[in-house]
C-alpha cells in the first residue's frame, strides 16, 4: 500500500497459483482501498489470450466498487496491446509506476482543495 493506493503485480500466465492469489488480492484491495488499485504490468514483455481474459476479468470487478483501478503497462509492447483491445476507455493507462503515482497523487490533491469546507458546531447542551 502506499499513501493510500493498493499496488499489485500482475502474475505470468505460466503462475496458475499465483494468478488465483491474483483475483483474491484484487477483490481485497477493490473493497478497502483508499483511492485507487494500480495493477502493475512492468516485467510482462506483452500479453497472452490468459492474460487479457484475466485483465477483463479485473476491470469487470473494478466496475462494481467505487474504487478506480489503474493500470501500469511498464512496456510499449504491453501498451500497444493494451491501446488495441481499447482497455484505455474503461480505466487509466500509465507507462510507468512513477507517473502513474504522481497522477494519482495529482488528482487527490486537486480534489482535496475543491471540497469546500464546512463549518461544524457541536450542538449546545440543554
Amino acid at each position: 500500500m502506499t499513501t493510500g493506493r493498493t499496488i499489485l503485480a500482475f502474475p505470468s500466465a505460466s503462475e496458475f497459483g499465483s494468478r488465483r492469489i491474483f483475483k483474491r488480492s484484487l477483490r481485497n484491495a477493490l473493497r478497502v482501498s483508499e483511492f485507487s488499485v494500480i495493477v502493475d504490468f512492468t516485467g510482462h514483455g506483452t500479453l497472452d489470450h490468459e492474460d487479457i481474459d484475466l485483465l477483463l476479468e479485473c476491470v469487470a470487478q473494478s466496475t462494481d466498487r467505487d474504487t478506480q483501478l489503474e493500470l501500469v503497462a511498464g512496456s510499449r509492447a504491453v501498451r500497444i496491446v493494451l491501446d488495441v483491445i481499447r482497455i484505455s476507455s474503461l480505466v487509466r493507462v500509465f507507462n510507468s509506476l512513477d507517473e502513474a503515482l504522481t497522477q494519482s497523487q495529482m488528482v487527490a490533491s486537486k480534489l482535496a482543495r475543491n471540497v469546500p469546507a464546512v463549518p461544524f458546531e457541536l450542538p449546545r447542551s440543554a
